[in-house]
């Protein structure tokens, strides 16, 4: 039996069978795991505050044959401010969705663990709709699905301001000449590009100093909804819950 230990944030918890869990983790050294948690559901347990969804714990794991599974496990980091709000609760339950789908297991990225411990932090102090988006087009870029945000995708021409375009099936911006020929491109403002391009580099600390027009943040939700669900093959289950307590229609 071959024992290794992982610092990790719980993304999912959900039951396996009785009071055993199933764990949904990212790990800052293996990447994303499916692990068992026997027992963790039992109110005795000494696992059960370190495997509560947007928990940071310290992990003791051992291999098994089909699953492995939780020896011992202390927390580390409890993120109260998710479980006072429930909008920045579901913003939680949407990274950790963009994680699951998006992360192959067992393949570690240092740098999407650190986003994702400094977005979960950040929820709880300034703009939380805006640190999404910059976590959603950071993500993009830290897995290689960064969109194009500086010309063209189809002729490499810089767009003129007033002239921008954005087609998700096509990989980011288009430009006027281009766009009629592009399916699913739609006029965007040259500020919603201006401030993806901002967003990507941006660290998540600097956003609450950013004052952002209504228009751009809608228009920039829905961009990148689009896109992520073009390369989800579907929208964010996430989404929809967060469209009804905001009182916005999704897509």
């Amino acid at each position: 039996m071959r024992l290794y230990r992982a610092e990790g944030i719980v993304l999912r918890n959900r039951e396996l069978t009785g009071a055993d869990r199933l764990l949904s983790l990212y790990t800052r050294e293996y990447g994303r795991l499916r692990v068992a948690a026997y027992g963790a559901g039992k109110p005795s347990s000494r696992k059960r505050g370190a495997v509560q969804p947007f928990t940071r714990s310290e992990f003791l794991l051992g291999s098994g044959r089909d699953l492995d599974y939780v020896r011992q496990c202390a927390e580390r980091e409890i993120f109260p401010h998710l479980r006072d709000d429930l909008e920045n609760l579901l913003y939680a339950h949407h990274l950790a969705e963009l994680v699951e789908t998006f992360t192959p297991e067992g393949e570690p990225n240092g740098g999407l663990f650190a986003l994702l411990l400094e977005a979960l932090r950040g929820l709880g102090d300034g703009d939380p709709d805006l640190l999404v988006r910059a976590f959603e087009i950071k993500l993009l870029g830290l897995l290689g699905y960064r969109p194009e945000l500086g010309a063209c995708v189809r002729c490499g021409r810089v767009s003129a301001p007033g002239e921008y375009h954005f087609a998700a099936g096509a990989g980011g911006v288009v430009c006027a000449r281009c766009a009629p020929e592009v399916r699913g491109a739609r006029v965007c403002r040259a500020g919603t590009v201006a401030l993806l391009r901002y967003l990507s580099v941006a660290e998540l600390r600097v956003l609450r100093r950013i004052r952002v027009e209504d228009a751009v943040r809608e228009e920039m939700r829905r961009l990148l909804e689009d896109y992520l669900a073009f390369h989800l093959e579907g929208r964010a289950r996430s989404l929809a819950l967060l469209a009804c307590i905001k009182g916005k229609p999704g897509g």
